[in-house]
């Protein structure tokens, strides 16, 4: 295990010493009974609702994704290739709905896309050491949520304010596959003029667990914010974030044999592989499955202003201006040069042409044999050459297989390229709310949001100095190819209006509003068209209905329906992509209901929600050369509205606190289909939309036996989910089977421990607040699929089961201390 493994041994015996000390001193019965969490129950919410508080989430890891913070609300599925984070492998769904389909905002500012590479994760734009609560809406956000993308709920995470004393406070932890973290922060407590602030800084190292390790993810995170008391309970709040991450990420998988020829390994050949090696050969066709050829570097700085102004007891506006970028790329590392046609670098289109075509070289020494047996000379192979790539994969160049090679002894130098992809957003905006109560009963609210986003990403491809040592280039050459050189601007305007009223002493809250949205975009690529196009898009009315009744005994009933709205994906602009639909691509669309009861007194309560969701209009791809690379410019792309999905499920949530035992249980039964066919990706209606658990559970147990101490075990139940489309035909493999049945990712459960010692004064008087906390998380360590590469996929049979391995046990140990 290595000296860290040592140490972590090292503290799991000072843990149980300690733990068998409590014992023998006997339990605290001064300890009072802790009332249940109304909040994570939705309690008061006139819609389906979860949060999470900040004592909660304090049990969880340090450093922990807050995706994976998660697991514990009903009805969302979370997962990754590691345990603590994992940007390209994160994968999120929500009644059916996955994480491009859910909106997103840190602080009430919207994060944009959820994409790894070109979007804007969560975690790069908060700490988790900072999160004092996260408000999930599984049905639909509050009116006047900003997203592009908000189909089938929201999720809101919030980050504390700075402390009212001055305070400096630290985090030290270590754990399974090299984790590293620190993390520090000060307060500066609040002034006489009513001035407070924080900084912090933290980074954190781990490396990737299968094989040898030879893959990083490394994060460096720092914040400051001020904090002005204005009295009367206005309040002016400044922010600014910066992130700055690399990350080798996790390969997909097949889950078996059949789909083999297509990917590096197979679930059900090897649970523990992702197919990538650790050990440079100076094969490029080797060296492109090297776990350091490829990963995502970025770079994030958000800054945004709340001013919050009250006007009396009843009137308040608010101001948030923001602005938020991102300057990163991803890099692949693959065994050919692919240059334009024309020998030059960049290409312009000119008015009323056509892009120069590529072309790649996978060997100094390559020839085509003429009628007369003789071999002619050849300097590169052009792309595509109109034959199957499948004789020449264990090469390593798809295209020679149209050619009739020297023999491999007479082979020249191996040719090899990093291919990066650089992106850069830029995105601004501002929210803006007026408040106002009409008397004791009735309140209004009109809003509006605008955001500006200027986004760019190009292909560049660099020759690598020497294929026999590593993947290094010389930057400072520029790329030898630029493959498509793409921008993006889009306007985003949403203006909304609410009235809320409460009748019968405040037993029953009704609240009637609509939201209007409109997005606007043009996109530009002069490597691949001439020219620009745009594309605009409006919402039209979106209504959105409430109801909340209190009853006597502490029962609640609610009652919520949402129409909702996504803008059109700038992914329709992309290659050589056309329009296949009489009406053009219109935006998707759902609507969006939930009714329910709680009940909640004292120490026990549970809910129950039923739920549907409608989702129309769904966009997708349809790849005209299946096996093709949508993203270079030899591929033609389709993009239509196809039908839709239908989701019907129920959810049951409980908790009970006594003196010394806290209980969680909450399990979600999930109907998700697609609501009509679409023939071109082999769905049929009625088809189970893929990656959507028809179950999922979570159950938590937690023991106090005295004041400083808590054992926390949890189990997380994942039932089957679909994989790939319907039955395929194959029309791609020779010798294969006639077609490919459905998938099924098989269900799993997975444990999870925390346990934490808190030693208050005992340890000396300087520290205000101490911890020592334990985390195990898939304690039996369990193999299993943790999600599906969705956005991977298209209407080749072979390329939809794309799957990423879920990440195995892993063990964390903290120190926590403010002083």
């Amino acid at each position: 295990m290595g000296r860290l493994g040592s140490w972590l041994l090292a503290g799991l015996g000072l843990v149980a010493s300690a733990w068998a000390l409590a014992q023998q001193q006997g339990a605290d019965t001064t300890m009072p009974v802790v009332r249940i969490s109304a909040p994570a129950l939705g309690a008061g919410s006139a819609r389906s609702s979860s949060v999470l508080e900040a004592d909660v989430l304090a049990r969880q890891p340090p450093g922990l994704d807050p995706f994976k913070q998660l697991a514990r609300v009903p009805g969302m599925q979370t997962s990754s290739g590691d345990a603590i984070t994992g940007s390209y492998s994160m994968r999120l769904t929500l009644r059916g709905l996955n994480k491009e389909q859910i909106g997103i905002s840190v602080d009430g500012i919207p994060n944009g896309s959820t994409l790894s590479n070109g979007g804007a994760m969560p975690h790069r734009l908060l700490e988790s050491a900072n999160l004092d609560s996260i408000e999930v809406s599984p049905t639909a956000g509050d009116l006047g949520t900003p997203s592009n993308q908000a189909l089938g709920g929201y999720i809101d995470f919030r980050t504390r304010d700075p402390a009212l004393t001055r305070a400096v406070y630290g985090e030290l932890s270590g754990g399974s596959v090299g984790y590293r973290r620190a993390f520090l922060r000060f307060d500066s407590g609040q002034s006489a003029s009513g001035l407070s602030a924080y900084a912090d800084i933290s980074r954190s190292f781990q490396r990737t667990w299968p094989g040898q390790h030879s893959g990083r993810n490394l994060r460096w995170h720092a914040d400051l914010r001020l904090l002005q008391d204005l009295g009367g309970g206005s309040s002016l709040r400044a922010t600014l974030s910066y992130n700055r991450f690399a990350d080798n990420d996790y390969e997909p998988v097949a889950l078996r044999a059949i789909s083999a020829p297509f990917y590096k390994a197979t679930f059900e050949g090897d649970p523990g592989s992702d197919g990538l090696n650790d050990r440079w050969t100076g094969d490029p066709a080797q060296d492109q499955n090297h776990r350091g050829t490829h990963g995502i570097n970025s770079r994030d700085i958000l800054a945004h202003i709340d001013w919050t102004q009250r006007f009396g007891s009843g009137a308040q506006l608010v101001l948030k201006p923001y602005l938020h970028t991102q300057d990163g790329y991803g890099w692949f590392y693959v065994p050919y040069q692919q240059a334009p046609a024309d020998g030059q670098a960049y290409s312009v289109v000119p008015p009323g042409g056509a892009p120069v075509a590529s072309a790649q070289e996978c060997f100094a020494g390559q020839y085509r044999r003429n009628a007369d047996g003789s071999l002619q000379p050849l300097p590169r192979a052009e792309f595509p050459a109109g034959a199957s790539a499948a004789t020449l994969k264990a090469l390593g160049c798809p295209a020679a297989a149209a050619f009739a090679m020297n023999p491999p002894t007479q082979w020249g130098a191996r040719l090899a390229t990093t291919r990066r992809s650089d992106y850069r957003i830029r995105r601004q905006g501002v929210l803006t709310e007026w408040s106002m109560a009409l008397g004791e009963h009735q309140q209004l609210r009109v809003g509006a949001w605008y955001e500006h986003i200027d986004r760019s990403k190009s292909r560049n491809w660099y020759a690598v100095s020497d294929p026999l040592r590593n993947g290094d280039f010389d930057a400072a050459r520029g790329p030898y190819s630029v493959t498509h050189d793409r921008r993006y601007l889009v306007n985003t305007v949403m203006a909304y209006a609410q009235d809320r009223l409460e009748l019968f002493s405040r037993r029953l809250q009704l609240s009637a509003g609509a939201t209007w949205q409109r997005s606007r975009e043009s996109y530009a690529s002069p490597v691949e068209f001439y020219g620009t196009r745009s594309l605009g898009a409006a919402s039209g009315l979106l209504p959105k209905f409430s109801a909340l009744y209190r009853a006597d005994g502490g029962w609640e009933l609610f009652a919520s329906r949402a129409r909702n709205f996504s803008a059109i994906p700038d992914s329709v602009f992309e290659g050589t992509a056309a329009i296949s639909a009489k009406r053009g691509i219109q935006p998707e669309t759902s609507v969006n209901s939930d009714a329910g009861l709680r009940w909640l007194r004292g120490a026990y309560g549970f809910g129950l929600t039923a739920y549907a969701i409608d989702y129309r209009d769904r966009i997708s791809i349809q790849n005209g050369k299946p096996d093709a690379d949508i993203f270079s410019r030899d591929a033609t792309t389709t993009f239509s509205n196809q039908g839709g999905i239908r989701s019907r499920g129920l959810e049951l949530s409980a908790q009970a606190n006594w003196r010394q035992v806290e209980l969680l249980l909450n399990y979600t039964v999930n109907r998700a289909r697609y609501a009509e066919d679409t023939p071109a990706e082999g769905i049929r209606a009625g088809d189970p939309v893929l990656g959507a658990r028809r179950r999922t559970g979570f159950a938590e147990i937690t023991w106090k036996p005295r004041r400083a101490w808590r054992l926390s075990v949890n189990a997380s139940y994942a039932g089957t989910a679909a994989g790939t489309y319907g039955e395929v035909p194959n029309t791609v493999i020779a010798g294969g089977p006639a077609a490919y049945p459905r998938e099924y990712m098989p269900a799993y459960t997975l444990v999870g421990l925390a346990l934490s010692y808190r030693p208050g004064g005992e340890w000396g008087g300087g520290c205000r607040r101490c911890e020592l906390l334990l985390n195990a998380d898939n304690l039996l360590n369990k193999r299993y699929l943790g999600g599906l590469g969705s956005e991977l996929a298209n209407s080749n049979p072979l390329t939809t089961g794309r799957y990423f391995l879920g990440s195995p046990r892993a063990l964390f140990l903290t120190w926590r201390s403010s002083f």
